[in-house]
């Protein structure tokens, strides 16, 4: 059954979300059997993740609780404070490569900027979701897993987990810079390790690092 609070959550759904149920407890880190609970008022989230979503969407937690808000105050943080991220219609594989789909934007979800820096340590606004496929990043990534992808970082300037082009698509790989090579590592031990040199350095482009990544539990 359907009460004021959960009528409030979902209008965090509609706004975070597009409505979309699922995305949002992905984004949130819930299982989407949980943000359903929520949504038909079966049950009340808890106060940690009550601040979690304070954290990621400066919410007016009051509002959300009691339906009051300040006059003339929106009950979301205002346009200036997030960060409007799309999500792509392509796939990194974990795997040999796939290429997914084309780059459309198939969804859109408001990330709250400080949250970005104080969390991630991201300061670009160059960002996108992107979905995994494949096994060998395991168990680093899943099959299924929405990765945030910081597009402005295309030089490994540490290691880390990111987002490569290649001629079968794009892949996620864990990146070491060497002294006369890029390391191009699979986490999974079933996977063989490569490297991108100056004989290859041409067919393989750093889309951008992986900041972070959600998946439904």
């Amino acid at each position: 059954m359907s009460t004021a609070f959960s009528r409030r959550f979902m209008e965090l759904v509609e706004q975070f979300a597009g409505g979309n149920k699922r995305q949002f407890a992905i984004l949130t880190g819930k299982s989407p059997s949980h943000i359903y609970r929520i949504c038909r008022g079966l049950s009340r989230p808890s106060m940690t993740y009550l601040e979690h979503l304070y954290s990621l969407f400066s919410i007016d937690l009051n509002w959300l609780l009691t339906g009051e808000q300040p006059i003339d105050k929106p009950f979301s943080s205002s346009q200036d404070e997030l960060l409007m991220v799309p999500q792509l219609d392509v796939e990194a594989s974990a795997g040999f490569g796939s290429m997914g789909g084309s780059e459309d934007v198939t969804e859109q979800f408001a990330l709250n900027k400080r949250w970005l820096s104080s969390q991630l340590g991201v300061h670009s606004d160059r960002l996108a979701f992107v979905s995994i496929r494949g096994d060998s990043m395991l168990p680093t990534l899943e099959h299924g897993d929405m990765v945030l992808v910081d597009l402005s970082q295309q030089q490994v300037s540490r290691e880390g987990v990111y987002v490569i082009q290649t001629q079968d698509g794009l892949m996620a790989k864990r990146l070491k810079q060497k002294s006369d090579h890029i390391a191009v590592v699979s986490d999974n031990d079933a996977y063989p390790s490569w490297q991108i040199d100056s004989q290859n350095a041409e067919q393989h482009g750093v889309a951008g690092r992986i900041v972070w990544c959600g998946r439904s539990l």
